[in-house]
Formats: C-alpha cells, structure tokens, sequence
C-alpha cells in the first residue's frame, strides 16, 4: 500500500516515491488515483462495520457487567446489618489479633 500524502493547494496526491522521481501528475493519474483510495476505502467499509458491531457489542457485555456488579453491591448493602452510630464516633475496628482497638475515654 502506498502512502499518499495531499497537497492541499492544487488538489494532487502524490506518493513519496513520485516525488522521489520527480513525477508530473497528470488529469488521468490523478483521477486513477483517487479511483483506486476510495476503492480501498469502499472494500475496507466492510470490516469496519464488522470490527463496529463487534465493538459495540463489547461495550454492551461491560455496561451489563456493570450494572449487574452496582446492583449486587447495592443488595449487599441493603442486607448488611447496620448499627447507628452517633455522630462524630469511629466505628470499632479489630486489630490483627482480633482483639477490639482500645481507646480513651473522653471526658
């Protein structure tokens, strides 16, 4: 596949290697050239819609994930037995031994 690059003033495509030459671009190359990209493009339109509903349906499996993830987590929570606290007090953590932390009373 050659590379083309645009020169954006005249409207002409020329590859490197026809500037490595010193090639003239004529009407007739030209018009072939730009026959022979949108050819390309036209037969890679179809992998792209392929390579396109693959990805979406990609994208459709995680949001599901998701969803199902934030719903467990939140029926989790939902379940969980929870204990009013008072404001201002830090819930009781157990050390590494089990033990329940120990603080000062406040006075």
């Amino acid at each position: 596949m050659r590379e083309h690059k645009l020169k954006i003033m005249d409207q002409t495509f020329m590859t490197d290697e026809d500037v490595a030459q010193g090639i003239e671009l004529t009407p007739e190359l030209i018009a072939a050239r730009k026959q022979e990209m949108l050819d390309f493009y036209k037969e890679q339109i179809d992998f792209m819609q392929v390579q396109l509903e693959f990805e979406k349906l990609g994208a459709d499996i995680e949001e599901h994930r998701l969803r199902r993830l934030v719903a467990m987590v939140r029926q989790a929570q939902i379940q969980s037995p929870q204990e009013p606290q008072e404001p201002g007090e830090e819930p009781e953590t157990s050390g590494p031994s089990g033990e329940k932390k120990r603080s000062l009373k406040k006075s």
